[in-house]
């Protein structure tokens, strides 16, 4: 089992629509047993996305001893496992840094959990990035980005917390973006997935449901990519009778 954090010193980049669909592309389209954590508690939107609004229990009472991981876990139809964050104001605030021991609940229950962080290099993301095996840091392709996912790396290294690379998101191949060779050398990371901007992102989040569920998705492709690589697994390909066999059960 893998624990990701996926993370960025800049909020608005888009790592809770990383963390759904990559979560998504796992199970779908490499059939894993995944897990996805609201990491972020101070202002929580996975749930939102997922169109989970308003569950009994979330992570804050699995942090205050309340409740287990298990039993705050939630089912979404795509077969994606989700534990949301609460949408209310807790008093005492939930203390972040026991997240890494209540994993040790459900650690073999999945192939991956996903943590979605918070923006910025606060306590709430610590706690994260020390929860991780590893951590996905994302990034758009504009320097004040660039210089913010530079901090969460240096972060992350000096946790000993291996970053497996960068996510470009919202890539339009404007005049004004950054290219991704000037990324890499900036960062001194590789550049394991490039997300081109897709409307059905927005509309997706509108309709709480993840752009990777709808066919007509231009990032689709890219999700599916980038769970081919953190799972180091590629997707078989269908030869011609398999694909004949497909339409006709259909």
């Amino acid at each position: 089992m893998t624990v990701i954090g996926i993370i960025s010193a800049k909020g608005g980049v888009g790592k809770t629509t990383i963390s759904a669909n990559l979560g998504i592309a796992l199970v779908k389209a490499l059939g894993k047993r995944v897990l996805v954590i609201d990491g972020n508690i101070t202002t929580p939107t996975l749930g939102l996305q997922l169109g989970m609004l308003s569950q009994e229990k979330t992570l804050d009472d699995v942090l205050e001893d309340r409740d287990t991981l298990q039993d705050s876990t939630y089912i979404h139809p795509s077969g994606l496992h989700i534990v949301p964050a609460s949408l209310s104001l807790r008093q005492p605030y939930p203390d972040p840094e026991k997240l890494k021991d209540k994993l040790v609940e459900v650690r073999d229950k999945y192939d991956f959990i996903i943590i979605d962080g918070a923006a910025g290099i606060g306590r709430e993301v610590i706690s994260v990035i020390e929860a991780s095996d590893s951590v996905l840091v994302v990034s758009n392709p504009e320097l004040s980005s660039v210089v913010a996912a530079i901090k969460a790396i240096k972060v992350s290294k000096s946790l000993n917390v291996p970053v497996i690379g960068l996510a470009i998101n919202r890539v339009e191949n404007k005049k004004y973006e950054m290219k991704a060779e000037d990324i890499k050398n900036l960062t001194e990371s590789d550049i394991v997935s490039i997300i081109p901007f897709d409307k059905n992102i927005p509309a997706g989040v509108k309709q709480m449901e993840p752009a990777f569920l709808s066919k007509n998705s231009r990032s689709r492709r890219a999700f599916i990519e980038l769970a081919e690589y953190v799972s180091g697994e590629e997707i078989p390909k269908q030869g011609f009778m398999q694909k004949l066999k497909s339409v006709f059960r259909h």
